[in-house]
């Protein structure tokens, strides 16, 4: 037993680390830390079985758990290991064949069942069986809302059918016999977006299990249930994915070739020297001083608004991320070299996680802390700066993770 439990979980994670390599060879851009959640439900389940109908309604009604980890490896599907069950209340008859002590090869007739003396028998001859069971199962999961509408990181619903198969036992108990199946699993969620990474969800399940299940032989094909449970999703780490909103920006992207730019700091040549630095960072190394010419008829000087640099923030921080030192020396360089310049910090934040109120909030913290190092760090008057909160009324980036951020613009030298 304990054999088989570990084979099935051991089975259930090398699935979804195979389907997430796949996700990436194909090109999906979600990495492999992103779009991870876990799930946990609480509801009502309804066994049907032989005889199960002669139980008041009221009577085959039993609780329903469930726990599920999962990932969504694309905006349109996705997979999830999920722990469900508790209890089932059914029927029994004295015409029938249990499984049950060693006669009869296992067997054991209504008469000798020993859920007869767990039980109080009905003038019928009928009496309730109790089981406690587990069902272990990996399912294969579909977003309809993208599928049907297409993906819109904005929206806030979705509707997800399920399928998978696993494997059921259940416990010896109050006569009971334990049982060893594989199961065959649907279900239909509902879910809705909450801030900071949470969705509530409306589950409708049902699996079918074949006709031993219960320890009871009635010669049919298989038995089934039905569970509704109500829960809460926590989402780790970033969500959402970044796909190309057209054929142009596809073509864009693919002529840049496989190198990903994590983030550009520019110097504008119109604001500053004739020659300035470009600072890139590609696949993690850095590369400075890459000259840039400027055309003879634009001035070194101007007072448009000019863009800095772009300060990187992980989800949910108002403390940049490492690795960006070198853009605050830039700017502190730029601000050394022009006395009388001003600039502006506006923060940004994602829409995929929080509300717009929050995410305002949230903006405006990133902004000061920007701020707070340029002049704590950098001597750099706290006067010559502005803070702005933008939330995310504004988003300056295609891709989701790089709306968390805070843009430098010198708007006055």
């Amino acid at each position: 037993m304990k054999k088989m439990n570990k084979y099935i979980i051991v089975c259930a994670l090398s699935s979804l680390c195979f389907l997430n390599t796949v996700a990436q060879t194909k090109g999906n851009r979600s990495d492999i830390r992103s779009n991870w959640y876990i799930e946990m439900g609480v509801g009502a389940q309804v066994l049907f079985s032989a005889d199960a109908s002669k139980l008041s309604f009221g009577d085959r009604i039993t609780p329903s758990i469930s726990l599920a980890g999962g990932k969504w490896f694309s905006p349109y599907w996705g997979a999830r290991f999920q722990l469900q069950g508790y209890s089932f209340n059914g029927n029994s008859t004295t015409n029938g064949l249990y499984l049950g002590n060693p006669l009869n090869n296992g067997l054991v007739y209504g008469s000798n069942d020993p859920v007869r003396n767990e039980s109080v028998i009905r003038p019928d001859g009928s009496y309730r069986h109790y089981l406690r069971y587990m069902n272990m199962h990996v399912d294969f999961q579909v977003s309809l809302a993208n599928l049907i509408g297409g993906y819109k990181p904005e929206r806030k619903w979705d509707i997800i059918p399920a399928a998978g198969i696993g494997y059921a036992h259940a416990f010896a108990y109050k006569g009971t016999p334990k049982t060893n199946v594989i199961s065959t699993n649907f279900s239909l969620m509902g879910k809705y977006k909450l801030p900071k990474g949470f969705d509530v969800n409306l589950e409708v399940q049902s699996a079918l299990f074949p006709d031993q299940f219960d320890g009871r032989i009635t010669g049919g094909m298989y038995e089934s249930n039905c569970a509704v449970t109500l829960g809460v999703t926590y989402n780790f780490g970033s969500r959402g994915f970044a796909v190309a909103g057209n054929a142009a920006r596809r073509k864009h992207r693919a002529a840049r070739g496989s190198r990903k730019v994590r983030y550009v700091q520019i110097l504008n040549p119109e604001a500053a020297e004739r020659k300035v630095e470009v600072i890139r960072t590609v696949n993690d190394t850095v590369f400075i001083n890459k000259e840039v010419k400027v055309r003879e008829e634009v001035p070194a000087r101007s007072n448009e608004p000019v863009m800095l640099g772009s300060i990187l923030f992980d989800i949910n921080r108002t403390v940049p991320m490492q690795g960006q030192e070198i853009t605050f020396v830039n700017i502190a360089k730029f601000m050394n070299d022009y006395p009388g310049a001003k600039i502006r910090l506006a923060g940004y934040a994602d829409q995929q996680t929080g509300t717009p109120q929050y995410n305002l909030k949230l903006s405006t913290k990133r902004g000061i802390s920007v701020k707070d190092i340029l002049v704590k760090k950098y001597n750099i008057d706290r006067k010559r700066i502005e803070v702005q909160g933008v939330g995310t009324d504004a988003q300056p980036y295609e891709q989701d993770k790089w709306n968390r951020v805070v843009i430098v613009t010198a708007v006055d030298f």
